[in-house]
């Protein structure tokens, strides 16, 4: 999935807001407890801004969430592929399951790709 500042930025000021009163904060008592000012979180809310690695996870432990809940809508296929692919090898017989294994390890060690 290719991703683009602006799109990161929407999905994260959407999921802080959303987080943030969820919590019933205020915006003034969020940036307190985060280290940052009002202004900055009202422009990361509004998707005016970005966020640093460092803001983000103040605001992760003021909100008490991590990052992966903020990120989360990123990774919605791709976790519903992996739930998927779990589900269809489960229903293998002890035998198929060896098969899979074996192809699994025989493209993880002759990957030409990375």
């Amino acid at each position: 999935m290719q991703l683009d500042d602006e799109e990161l930025r929407k999905v994260l000021s959407q999921n802080i807001k959303s987080a943030r009163l969820s919590s019933n904060l205020t915006q003034e008592g969020l940036a307190e407890l985060s280290n940052i000012s009002t202004n900055f979180l009202k422009d990361v809310e509004g998707c005016r801004s970005g966020v640093s690695l460092l803001s983000l996870i103040n605001i992760c432990h003021a909100l008490d969430i991590t990052p992966n809940q903020l990120l989360k809508d990123f990774f919605v296929k791709s976790y519903e592929q992996s739930l998927d692919l779990t589900q269809q090898i489960n229903l293998l017989n002890d035998y198929q399951k060896d098969i899979m294994y074996a192809l699994l390890e025989h493209f993880k060690n002759n990957d030409s790709h990375n």
